[in-house]
């Protein structure tokens, strides 16, 4: 284990490199999952399962989360970082070795073990972050590391989806294991540990970390506990709601077919296109966002306006066509980067250096619930209310909570200082 706690310091690398070097292996930890997702409906019979089987698979990982997230987040405040971080990466790499065995259960076991694999990379990874941040720069390495997240994305559909219609369902899983478990060597040889050093005290017992926020608990417990639901709503209600229909409203509401300029593409393409293009806004909206709430000092305010693009967003959808879809998915993405980007900021403004693991946790548990619920409740009450219908409930829930949203920007308006 003691490879695991080599390069004890980061201070001899710049905080870019270091952030870059952990957002590259998060973007490369997506490579199976991803193609997963896009391959799975279309080849049950390589993976031996049926295909009512497919949507448990997709939200195996993300329900055995959680009930990690939390737990994962209180060892990565005990533990170097390192040593969570890169036998969580190995293992990601290793997974994608039994999508290869045909067969229900080694696949469901696969799903498993990615979900433990995900909540290491992921908290470790915007704990990582809160480390080497101060309150001057939070926002932009925070915007930094979501950064990497629509860019794995991405590149995992466009290779995944290749190397699939090239070398077949098997060997592409293989290819990307091989991928992964590289980057997890070089993780293991580069990565510099960031666990901010513990002072001895005159007894010699180490000294906790000193938080990075001097002010009373009970005042932060608002905004935290208010930042947490909205990033459940915004899985639930954007990822898991407004961007899992958009095949189903752009079909009802253009058909089939559907003219772009001098095109008429199918709807399947069309999606595809505006996934793509919804990541790469997402890929300038989170470092963007971090630099305006780095210059302005108050987090909230973008809060404030994500929550209003997610209300817009969802009455675009309630009976838009053409282009107002095109607009309600775009918007969907801009309220989910800023929300990333923004909430973990925010919590990292407010957490001592000994709780920022377990409020990540407890946010990343949040954002698994909703985006669990996410598809299950839209495709339940479809056959019941329709699209609109959905869409129009979605809206409840972000017009309670915008007041109180409000509320928190405006008393936050003083920029809180380190």
């Amino acid at each position: 284990m003691h490879i695991f706690f080599a390069w004890r310091s980061a201070r001899t690398f710049s905080d870019a490199w270091v952030i870059n070097l952990i957002g590259a292996g998060v973007a490369v930890s997506l490579l199976a999952d991803v193609t997963l997702n896009i391959v799975l409906p279309t080849h049950t019979d390589n993976a031996g399962i049926l295909l009512t089987n497919v949507g448990l698979m997709l939200a195996a990982n993300r329900i055995i989360r959680i009930f990690i997230n939390s737990p994962y987040g209180v060892l990565i405040e005990r533990l170097p970082r390192r040593s969570v971080l890169v036998p969580s990466l190995f293992v990601g790499g290793l997974h994608s070795q039994l999508y290869t065995i045909p067969g229900f259960w080694p696949l469901l076991i696969a799903r498993l073990v990615w979900g433990l694999a995900w909540a290491g990379i992921w908290i470790g990874a915007n704990t990582v972050v809160l480390d080497l941040a101060q309150r001057k720069n939070r926002g932009r390495l925070v915007g930094r590391l979501q950064m990497w997240f629509p860019v794995g994305v991405g590149l995992s559909g466009l290779l995944g989806g290749w190397l699939t219609d090239t070398l077949g369902y098997g060997p592409n899983f293989r290819v990307e294991s091989a991928i992964t478990l590289a980057m997890a060597v070089v993780w293991l040889l580069f990565l510099p540990e960031t666990r901010p050093e513990q002072l001895p005290t005159k007894t010699g017992t180490p000294a906790p970390p000193t938080p990075n926020t001097s002010s009373p608990r009970r005042q932060h417990l608002a905004p935290i506990m208010i930042a947490i639901v909205l990033m459940g709503l915004n899985w639930m209600l954007m990822i898991g709601g407004l961007l899992q229909l958009l095949p189903v409203l752009l079909e009802q509401r253009m058909g089939a077919m559907i003219p772009v300029l001098s095109w008429v593409l199918p709807v399947s393409t069309l999606t595809g296109i505006l996934v793509a293009l919804n990541q790469v806004l997402g890929f300038a909206a989170s470092p963007l966002s971090g630099w305006f709430t780095d210059r302005t000092g108050n987090r909230w305010l973008l809060v404030v306006i994500g929550t209003l693009s997610a209300i817009f967003a969802l009455t675009l959808g309630v009976g838009g066509v053409g282009l107002q879809l095109v607009v309600a998915s775009m918007l969907a993405a801009l309220t989910s980067s800023i929300f990333h980007t923004q909430i973990i900021t925010l919590l990292g403004d407010r957490a001592g250096a000994n709780q920022q693991g377990r409020l990540l946790g407890i946010l990343n548990t949040a954002g698994d619930v909703g985006g669990a619920l996410g598809p299950l409740l839209v495709f339940a009450l479809l056959p019941i209310i329709d699209t609109s219908g959905v869409l129009t409930v979605g809206l409840v829930p972000l017009l309670f909570i915008f007041p109180f949203v409000l509320w928190v920007a405006l008393r936050e308006m003083r920029p809180a200082h380190q």
